[in-house]
């Protein structure tokens, strides 16, 4: 059983190590929110979702209340669904649904686990970790605040390792050199209305915008070599085809990139939670494998300044992209599998 969602930060790792359990002979089966990304990605990779009612605990008083009351329904749901699989384990990879599971789970007697996927973990992984058999972690600097940890990296697609770039920009229709901006499933509404601006004009290369479905009405475009999308189920390719990536910090999206060995410039959301994202960034940028961008520095004309002096120099793009391709960790999924297929489940009563 996996647990969570709500971005694709969270589910597309969790699909990685499902795909990886499935193929292992294993039966696996999600727990997710309503809302989230995983409503549609789970079904279409063909896992069967239990989708609960759940919200962020936001708002005023009386919504607060309303979510942790859907929170509790929500752990008794979880461990009537639990009584009936009857899982081996249970992994928790945050969202809105991961919690409820963990806490039905481990007050069942089934083996639980989480997987950490940014630098600051959140509260809830950090109370948790306490209590699970162990929590995968994606960096280094996140095991310091949690319990007993094992790490793995970021579980990643593996389509987009080894990707043939000749093959992207001719299935794509793209003319190199390519530029990918990006924000992540959510979007980020500051980088968009920048590249919307900087590319707006003619530009000596191509430019692929993918903006996410809430920011996607609000942008244009006069340039024939800039293609602004509102959201791409596969983003491999894209990598594959790009000289330069501009990207948000959030961890799926950096190991993404380190699997295609691209060279990026990272522009880390400053309101994240623990300003996770400016710590994730730095474990790249410090080892010499993208350059970072902050937000506050984020315009028309300095965005397109940093993209064009980096699409100029060819010795630092191939620096950045090997040294990015490094820090990959295209084993995380199947190490995650192994650990999970290993733990020493619950004996269910007949």
């Amino acid at each position: 059983m996996i647990a969570g969602g709500g971005t694709g930060g969270h589910a597309i790792p969790a699909l990685c190590v499902a795909a990886e359990l499935r193929d292992r002979g294993a039966v696996v089966e999600f727990i997710g929110s309503e809302s989230g990304i995983e409503k549609d990605l789970v079904p279409q990779e063909g896992f069967a979702l239990h989708a609960l009612p759940l919200t962020a605990f936001a708002g005023n008083p009386i919504k607060q209340a309303r979510a942790a009351l859907r929170s509790i329904k929500a752990i008794q749901r979880c461990a009537r669904i639990i009584q009936k699989l009857r899982p081996r384990a249970v992994l928790g990879v945050g969202g809105y649904a991961s919690a409820p599971a963990v806490v039905a789970a481990r007050g069942l007697g089934v083996p639980t686990y989480l997987h950490e996927q940014n630098s600051v973990p959140g509260r809830h992984n950090r109370l948790a970790s306490r209590f699970t058999a162990a929590t995968f972690v994606a960096f280094p600097e996140a095991e310091a605040s949690l319990g007993r940890t094992v790490r793995v990296g970021m579980p990643t697609r593996p389509g987009i390792f080894g990707a043939s770039r000749e093959e992207a920009l001719r299935e794509l229709r793209l003319e190199p050199p390519v530029v990918l901006v990006f924000g992540g499933s959510g979007g980020a509404l500051r980088i968009n209305l920048a590249a919307a601006e900087a590319f707006r004009g003619t530009t000596p290369y191509s430019v692929v915008q993918i903006s996410g479905r809430r920011d996607f009405s609000r942008l244009s475009t006069d340039n024939a070599r800039h293609r602004i999308l509102e959201y791409v189920s596969d983003i491999g390719p894209y990598l594959a085809a790009a000289d330069v990536v501009v990207s948000r910090a959030g961890a799926g999206s950096l190991f993404d990139i380190a699997a295609a060995k691209r060279a990026a410039i990272l522009i880390p959301f400053p309101y994240a939670t623990g300003n996770h994202q400016l710590r994730n960034a730095r474990y790249f940028t410090q080892r010499g494998a993208a350059e970072l961008m902050l937000d506050a520095e984020v315009g028309a004309e300095a965005l397109r300044g940093r993209v064009e002096a980096l699409l100029d120099d060819d010795g630092r793009r191939e620096e950045f992209a090997g040294s990015i391709g490094a820090l990959a960790t295209p084993e995380a999924a199947g190490e995650v599998a192994e650990k999970l297929l290993r733990a020493r489940g619950k004996e269910w009563a007949k």
